[in-house]
């Protein structure tokens, strides 16, 4: 191909970039040039409410204070319940064990029924294992109480020993991993227990969407107090990571501790309301909500108050050493 062959279409190229490139340069200058909106601003395909810079690194809750627990008098035994299906780990319970044992008390586990080990030191059943206890905190449990445990529960609380029971709402969860996974129920053990209180866990789980009365998680819901009590003295607000809702029943005298934040509803059916979720009902203790405790949860808004307020209330009782009694009973009842 000759020289000029080559040359002419090559010069129509190069003519028609020209136009292109001129004809940008004039609607640029028609449309107001490099006045654009800033970055993260009016961004067409993006909601400005989510993306806008200020909403990328929201605002943390700080995670400071410290429990406290006080040191009355003569050293109290708490035992935490392991005997009812308990879901916890041992390690996240290490902050309130810790503020537990430096202010000079015992905490001791229960064994676990699938370990075999039926003895905690006693030959004797639930009640004999009560005896040895001032307080007993139950976390989380997915197994019933049979009626004698209930039995000795309940009038272990009525002769000033103390019980906090810890829960969540019914939920699913996967056992297993990759082919082998499965779906399974996992369900609040103990309103055969709590309901001789008044109390029992509602259906459902709750949410809450505004940002305000979250923990940056919709599902991890704020709640306030709900009167004046000496479980909710110094609280503003407690953040339950997992929480449920509680019926009472009000054949019994429960008093209401902590409520929802408002817009809360129910996870399934969206259901507003007021949600109560913790009461007290003389010395039993019930929160529908179990992770407050853990050592990632419990320096969250003023969850460490809650709990140091819950653990003095648990080493606060005065209950005789000889109560539940023990006659008739035998190992079969259930003792640790």
């Amino acid at each position: 191909m000759r020289p000029a062959e080559i040359a002419k279409p090559l010069g129509v190229f190069v003519v028609v970039i020209l136009v292109i490139l001129a004809g940008t340069a004039v609607l640029g200058a028609v449309s107001g040039g490099g006045g654009g909106a800033p970055d993260g601003e009016n961004v067409q395909g993006q909601s400005p409410a989510q993306f806008q810079p200020d909403r990328v690194n929201p605002d943390v809750d700080p995670e400071e204070g410290e429990i406290t627990v006080d040191s009355p008098e003569g050293e109290k035994k708490i035992l935490i319940d392991s005997q009812h299906g308990n879901l916890y780990d041992r390690d996240d319970l290490e902050p309130i064990v810790e503020a537990l044992v430096e202010a000079g008390h015992e905490v001791d586990f229960a064994p676990d029924v699938s370990s075999g080990d039926d003895g905690f030191g006693s030959s004797g059943g639930y009640n004999a294992t009560l005896q040895e206890y001032d307080a007993v905190l139950v976390i989380n449990p997915t197994g019933g109480f049979t009626e004698a445990q209930r039995n000795g529960l309940q009038t272990y609380t009525e002769n000033d020993g103390r019980v906090a029971v810890l829960g969540e709402p019914t939920q699913v969860g996967v056992s297993g991993s990759g082919l082998l996974a499965s779906l399974s129920t996992i369900s609040f053990g103990a309103n055969d227990l709590t309901s001789q209180y008044g109390a029992h866990m509602g259906a459902e789980a709750l949410y809450n969407v505004d940002d305000d009365t979250n923990d940056n998680n919709f599902k991890s819901v704020n709640a306030v107090p709900d009167g004046t009590d000496s479980l909710t003295e110094g609280v503003d607000t407690v953040t339950f990571d997992n929480p449920g809702y509680i019926v009472t029943t009000g054949s019994n005298d429960v008093e209401v501790l902590y409520t929802a934040a408002d817009g809360t509803k129910t996870l399934d059916s969206r259901r507003e309301g007021t949600y109560v979720t913790a009461v007290r009902t003389d010395n039993m203790v019930f929160v529908a909500d179990s992770d407050f405790v853990d050592q990632s949860e419990v320096y969250d808004a003023d969850n460490e108050v809650f709990v140091s307020n819950m653990l003095n209330f648990l080493v606060s009782g005065d209950k005789p050493d000889d109560v539940p009694e023990t006659t008739g009973e035998n190992s079969s009842d259930g003792g640790f």
